[in-house]
């Protein structure tokens, strides 16, 4: 539907020797990967494996590590005579696709990319999709454009600084071959009535026409599963707002729309008295009401009613990270010992190990003499253990076997499968489990659809593992994935995702990872 990036790919022009120095803007320090991320890897092996990156993984952690490697500061591999494009241009084609398009504009700008046309369109079509109306038109209106995209930006962006004229010049010379995106221009420079039909291509000048004209996007792209859109529909002025709260919540469960920014369109949606499906406004209540607590008592006051409204849904995940900021807020004191544990499932969700560590201690002393708690307690206590809170390297065996009587307690029919992935966990994030020292199964119990990655990605993950070839190993665990969910996945091969990322020094994104997929499978 989109498209553009991919369209352009084989044309980029090859002048610019974008592969011959490092063209990412983070470094070591502030975020990045080691300049050496791409040691051992050969060039055309990396220009492979960045072109078959997900554009949606439906893991944050695997998101985040992928993006990483875009965005860093590397050493490019030396050039092995590998065919065009550059991965550079290929690094373009990815963000793209991811609808990252500030930071592909900054990875551009930085490396001075705009000087190539098709390089610069693609910032500029990415740029107009997230609404960036004055970035992407200040790029076009200085650099080259590849055609006939050129004439579509150019519309868009006159119509945008509010030159009519020259806009309805532009769009008699579109109407023989672009004539929706010329109706477009008529309505929003003419005054016309909204009722032209969306165009079918819908790249980032439509998406600004369709904004200007107040014209909705068509039924078939509310739907859609591709960031760049799904990101430009959750901000477009024509939909009402509890559709865009529809998309930016299905958005933010499958890792493409930020937890802050579904917050602000629950904020806005109940500001401005927006009358919303009586679900969805009890999820927007919550949220706002962590959001603009003003002390810790509301905060703690808040936080209860969204663990207790929301556990248990399939949205727990995306209401919890929708409204943690408040969770910040609060210190973990003895006061608040009422709600460590939602503090704890909350700081897990977010990644942030000395948070969890400090809301565990406190949860844990709380327990101590209250069986009830206790119990409610060894439900979290294998996630803490996973993200490696204390860093454990063994784990008594009455206590982990009293984790898995809870989970048969809990959903007995369940539990087989959720024992073995955490014993795989335990293992992959270097605790030592003997084989059958414990209750938990050692096999994932037969009779369910599990999905392995092909044996070949395995093998090359291991491999790029055991080479040290950090930045290969990220790739690699991500194209593993896809864009599967996450409950969808085998065991034994989380198990290896894991491990290979730890190996390679990426022990947050293995162990969040890790995580992600224990809280999708309900655990």
């Amino acid at each position: 539907m989109i498209g553009l990036a991919s369209i352009a790919l084989a044309a980029w022009a090859q002048a610019v020797d974008f592969d011959g120095r490092p063209t990412g803007f983070l470094s070591a320090s502030t975020g990045g990967m080691p300049p050496d991320a791409w040691a051992s890897t050969s060039l055309g092996t990396a220009k492979r494996l960045v072109s078959a990156l997900p554009a949606a993984p439906r893991s944050r952690a695997l998101r985040d590590v992928q993006f990483k490697v875009m965005v860093s500061q590397l050493n490019p591999p030396a050039p092995d005579g590998s065919p065009p494009p550059s991965l550079f241009a290929r690094k373009v084609d990815r963000l793209a696709a991811m609808g990252e398009a500030e930071s592909l504009n900054e990875m551009v700008r930085s490396a001075g990319g705009y000087v190539d046309p098709a390089i610069a369109a693609v910032v500029v079509d990415s740029l107009m999709m997230a609404g960036e109306k004055e970035g992407a038109c200040a790029i076009a209106r200085s650099h080259p454009l590849v055609e006939p995209f050129k004439r579509r930006a150019d519309v868009a962006c006159m119509v945008a600084a509010g030159d009519n004229a020259g806009a309805m010049a532009a769009a008699a010379a579109l109407r023989g071959n672009d004539p929706q995106l010329a109706k477009l221009v008529e309505i929003a420079t003419g005054g016309l009535p909204p009722s032209a039909a969306a165009p079918a291509q819908l790249d980032g000048p439509a998406m600004v026409m369709l904004d200007l004209a107040f014209v909705q996007p068509p039924a078939s792209a509310l739907r859609t599963t591709q960031p760049p859109l799904m990101r430009s529909l959750v901000a477009h002025r024509t939909l009402p707002m509890p559709l865009r709260l529809e998309i930016a919540e299905r958005g933010e469960a499958l890792a493409i729309i930020e937890a802050t920014k579904l917050g602000d369109l629950y904020i806005e949606a109940l500001r401005d008295r927006v009358v919303l499906p009586p679900a969805m406004a009890r999820r927007a209540k919550l949220v706002y009401d962590a959001r603009r607590a003003a002390n810790p008592q509301e905060v703690v006051n808040s936080i209860i009613a969204v663990y207790g409204e929301a556990r248990g849904g399939a949205l727990f995940p995306t209401i919890a990270r929708a409204s943690a900021a408040g969770l910040l807020n609060i210190p973990a004191q003895p006061q608040f010992a009422n709600i460590a544990q939602e503090a704890m499932r909350g700081f897990l969700l977010l990644g942030d190990k000395q948070q969890t560590k400090a809301w565990t201690k406190l949860a844990l002393t709380a327990a101590r003499d209250d069986v009830r708690a206790m119990n409610a307690l060894d439900r979290l206590m294998p996630l803490v253990a996973i993200a490696g809170v204390d860093d454990p390297k063994q784990l008594p065996a009455d206590e982990v076997n009293r984790w898995y009587e809870v989970m048969r307690q809990d959903d007995a029919a369940r539990a087989p499968l959720r024992g073995h992935l955490l014993l795989e966990l335990f293992r992959a994030t270097g605790i030592d489990v003997p084989r059958g020292s414990t209750q938990l199964p050692e096999a994932a119990p037969g009779g369910i659809r599990l999905i392995s990655p092909p044996a070949a990605t395995l093998r090359a993950l291991q491999a790029a593992a055991s080479g040290g070839r950090r930045a290969e190993t990220a790739l690699q665990a991500s194209i593993a994935v896809g864009e599967m969910a996450l409950v969808d996945l085998h065991p034994a091969a989380v198990g290896a995702i894991v491990r290979a990322l730890r190996q390679v020094g990426e022990d947050h994104a293995g162990r969040l990872f890790a995580v992600e997929t224990a809280i999708a499978h309900g655990l």
